[in-house]
């Protein structure tokens, strides 16, 4: 976990999908895309909470935390 916008995943031309998980206490706000914040953000997960990327995005994925606990558990799935 981060309180700074880190990279959750790279682009991939390969990836199908993607998976994030929050195992934090904290809010964890994804962002499809670069530098995720508590403002500008796509996905917003509660503790605990999981997320599937679908439909073929392949660019950068980043994340945020409210507070610097616990981690991510992100799966990438390629062909």
């Amino acid at each position: 976990a981060s309180a700074s916008s880190v990279t959750l995943l790279s682009s991939n031309a390969s990836r199908l999908g993607a998976m994030v998980y929050n195992d934090s206490t904290a809010v964890l706000y994804v962002k499809l895309g670069t530098t995720a914040s508590s403002t500008s953000f796509s996905i917003r997960l509660d503790r605990y909470e999981y997320a599937d990327i679908e439909d073929g995005y392949t660019g950068r994925i980043d994340g945020i935390w409210v507070a610097a606990v616990g981690t991510a558990r992100v799966t990438e799935l390629t062909a």
